[in-house]
């Protein structure tokens, strides 16, 4: 099965074995970001990335204009580490890093947890991309892609044992759609994929035939 066939699965599995009240509150959400218009109205094709400086698990301090210059970006917002459907695709993305790079291209991803859980995200897969620590997702709501959790989302992450704004060193409830994006050199985004549901997400091969077309123009 490809990335999207495999995501699917996982969701229908999920949701056949979740209560009703977490279904209900899982479902009610995604609707409302739908209604908000937060994927549709975020970074898109043809705009402009903006400039990002953020800690990577290496330790290192990760700078967008230092990426760029070294050739086109794949750039994945995830919602944690927490998120099974961003633990399928973050392995995804780190088996497709060979053919991005043989592309002239970085892969990066950036998470909305602190530094030490995205330390500890990035060991336990043992990434071999730079995963990036977003706190209070700063620079995720400067790309316009972040939400503020409903109260009965709220109630069943904490259900859950998980306190998001603990998680992100923040004092709101919040989180970003889950989106991946194509940024050429001049940091001019030339594929976008944002979705209010998140078990959705392109294939690498999308993002490879981007990187494809761009290095073909060139």
């Amino acid at each position: 099965m490809n990335l999207k066939q495999t995501l699917q699965a996982l969701y229908e599995e999920h949701t056949s074995h979740l209560e009703p009240f977490f279904r209900d509150a899982y479902d009610s959400d995604v609707e409302r970001v739908r209604m908000l218009r937060v994927a549709e109205d975020g970074l898109g094709v043809g705009d402009y990335l903006p400039d990002f400086e953020l800690q990577g698990a290496d330790g290192k301090l990760w700078r967008s204009g230092e990426l760029l210059d070294r050739g086109p970006l794949v750039l994945a917002f995830f919602r944690g580490g927490w998120c099974p459907y961003c633990d399928l695709t973050i392995s995804a993305l780190d088996r497709a890093r060979p053919a991005i790079e043989a592309l002239g291209a970085s892969a990066v991803g950036v998470m909305p947890e602190t530094i030490e859980r995205v330390r500890e995200a990035a060991r336990l897969r043992q990434l071999s991309f730079p995963l990036l620590s977003d706190p209070r997702n700063e620079f995720a709501g400067l790309c316009g892609l972040t939400y503020e959790l409903s109260p009965d989302h709220v109630a069943a992450h904490l259900k859950r044992g998980r306190d998001l704004p603990q998680m992100h060193g923040d004092t709101k409830w919040r989180l970003p759609v889950p989106a991946v994006f194509v940024v050429e050199p001049s940091a001019r985004v030339v594929f976008a994929f944002s979705d209010a549901e998140p078990s959705r997400w392109p294939d690498p091969e999308e993002l490879i035939a981007s990187l494809n077309a761009l290095s073909e123009a060139a």
